[in-house]
């Protein structure tokens, strides 16, 4: 009799290894599945700013390049509450057509977005455009 209560004794230790083996398994996995989950997470709030600066400079090219009469301008706009500073650049181009003629009244509108990133890198994306001046204006 007692040969099998040490063959319960010896079995009962092997599940205890093999339980405690499990559970090391299971916190590792667990803690590579919540590192990617952070970096999920982290790249999508990266993309959403991104975005979100983009749209702000579209948003601010389109309404300077609306404006009738252009001249030479290098100003900042301010800063908004992510703390992304935002400048226009406003200049005339030369340009020249395939045959080789200038172009009158051809106009370089950029907007600059300055900002740093997590990491305190310094980020920087413009949003440009060229335009012909008398586009817009009206000929009543």
């Amino acid at each position: 009799m007692q040969v099998e209560v040490t063959k319960i004794e010896r079995r009962s230790g092997f599940i205890l290894l093999e339980s405690i083996l499990a559970l090391a398994l299971f916190a590792i996995v667990a803690v590579g599945f919540t590192v990617a989950i952070q970096q999920v997470a982290f790249t999508a709030n990266r993309s959403g700013e991104s975005m979100r600066i983009q749209r702000v400079l579209e948003t601010l090219l389109t309404e300077a390049s609306k404006v009738v009469r252009f001249e030479e301008v290098e100003e900042g706009l301010g800063q908004d509450e992510k703390g992304v500073y935002y400048s226009k650049l406003i200049e005339e181009v030369e340009l020249l057509n395939m045959d080789e003629q200038e172009l009158q009244n051809m106009w370089r509108i950029a907007i600059i977005a300055e900002w740093e990133d997590v990491s305190g890198r310094s980020m920087q994306n413009v949003a440009e455009m060229i335009r012909y001046e008398p586009l817009y204006q009206n000929n009543r």
